[in-house]
């Protein structure tokens, strides 16, 4: 039976049928009947249409999850990025969102996530002229941090019911 031959669920059905009518169950079938081999050879074209995942494939799809950005993963596994595009589209992965400014109140909890000022400073209503230092300081005046560091927050560094910018809006993490 070649993989482009279409599988006819009846046949299955029918195939499964014979068997159980002859033996009461698949499990109990010999290896040698007719039946069931042809229910394995069935069997065996679905399984080589799945994917199937290596270790390496494993932590790769884990790394995106965590919310790893494709150059990341690919430095953390030591692949190219050409190869890591190539295993999203295969597994059809998409990235989560990464952050590069954290707005923290005093006491250092994390309140928002974006990665430019310019959303942090429209979410307060601050004056579109003013330069990045002057609404920095402003909010720290009303007893918020900004932070910004050489590397950005991941999506599994943010805690649950924080906010976050993504493709213009406002979010709440859950």
């Amino acid at each position: 039976m070649s993989k482009s031959k279409k599988i006819n669920p009846n046949k299955l059905l029918h195939l499964v049928e014979e068997i159980e009518h002859e033996y009461a169950s698949v499990l109990q079938a010999p290896e040698d009947d007719k039946n069931l081999k042809e229910l394995r050879a069935i069997g065996k074209i679905f399984h080589n249409l799945q994917p199937s995942l290596n270790d390496r494939d494993e932590e790769i799809i884990e790394l995106f999850e965590a919310g790893y950005d494709p150059v990341t993963v690919g430095q953390k596994v030591g692949i190219s990025k050409t190869h890591i595009y190539r295993l999203m589209k295969k597994y059809e992965i998409s990235t989560k969102p990464s952050f590069a400014y954290m707005v923290t109140s005093k006491n250092g909890k994390p309140l928002m996530f974006s990665n430019n000022l310019k959303s942090i400073f429209e979410y307060f209503n601050l004056a579109h002229n003013m330069t990045s230092r002057q609404g920095i300081e402003i909010l720290k005046k009303n007893g918020l941090i900004v932070k910004s560091g050489k590397t950005k927050h991941i999506w599994s560094d943010l805690p649950n019911h924080v906010l976050y910018f993504y493709k213009g809006k406002w979010y709440m993490k859950t």
